[in-house]
């Protein structure tokens, strides 16, 4: 589940998929040359994005929505990711990745989802950037997507989590076997999702009210007492690699077996994330 972010001090974030952005320095920009990454990663697309809009859809989120030419022919799994190569103002341009929310092939367009914490490049950029601004764009990405073989799936994750959880959620043939949770800041940072099938997405929102981000204890909560319905699940973790161990732990606690369990970090506390755009580990 890519698209997350990473954080450095206080309530700035660097981003990862669906992510934000950290203040201060960027990280180190040195990565490979476009060509020679889209041939590693073998079966990715290289895009010319064009920004066609850019909308606050709620105090902490910016959608962005991108064109470009062959974008018609884009075949992804929802939880996927498209990673930018992000503008700096002195100096190298770094990587990031961010879920693709939403793809409309008639346009074509994708839409990605920015938190906006921080004063970094990349959230500097989401929060400025105008029709008609470009940015390069390889994908998709990313190997965490729904388990076709699961009887019912577990979605948990703080903001960095919601383009990836909503999405993947949104895309089940039965939604109604989806437990969401997903942590925010408060009741004007939650969003409402649908269905391919034009039904509201239920979400058990979790308010941090000014808590550290960092922090597990919400979450973990609410993974401890949710009721899990029936049969072999299948849960999907993402947001700050501590708070991601705990909430993986709490489900191990509960039962669920490791293969059951999909745990991606988006962003570290204190740590810029690196120049492709992962966080550092300890």
């Amino acid at each position: 589940m890519p698209t997350g972010t990473s954080r450095t001090d206080g309530p700035g974030r660097l981003d990862g998929p669906g992510g934000t952005d950290a203040p201060g320095a960027p990280p180190d920009g040195r990565t490979l040359g476009t060509s020679a990454l889209v041939a590693r990663l073998g079966d990715v697309a290289q895009w010319d994005l064009e920004v066609i809009d850019s909308t606050q859809i709620t105090p902490s989120m910016r959608r962005i929505r991108c064109t470009a030419p062959g974008l018609a022919q884009l075949s992804y799994l929802p939880g996927q990711d498209v990673m930018l190569t992000v503008p700096t103002p002195a100096g190298p341009s770094f990587r990031r990745r961010y879920t693709i929310r939403h793809f409309e092939p008639d346009v074509p367009a994708i839409a990605i989802d920015v938190v906006l914490h921080g004063d970094g490049p990349a959230a500097a950029w989401a929060a400025s950037v105008e029709p008609g601004g470009r940015i390069e764009g390889i994908g998709p990405r990313g190997k965490i997507t729904v388990d076709s073989h699961a009887d019912w799936h577990l979605f948990a994750g703080d903001d960095s989590a919601l383009p990836a959880s909503l999405a993947m959620a949104a895309s089940l043939p039965e939604p109604d076997r989806a437990v969401v949770i997903l942590e925010v800041d408060g009741p004007d940072d939650q969003q409402r999702a649908y269905t391919t099938d034009g039904r509201e997405l239920s979400v058990h929102w979790v308010h941090r009210a000014g808590a550290d981000p960092a922090s597990a204890a919400h979450l973990v909560a609410a993974l401890a007492t949710v009721p899990l319905p029936s049969g072999r699940g299948h849960a999907y973790l993402a947001g700050e690699l501590g708070v991601v161990a705990a909430m993986r732990r709490a489900l191990l606690e509960r039962g669920m077996e490791a293969g059951q369990i999909s745990a991606k970090p988006y962003w570290r506390a204190g740590r810029a994330n690196a120049a492709h755009g992962e966080p550092e580990r300890p």
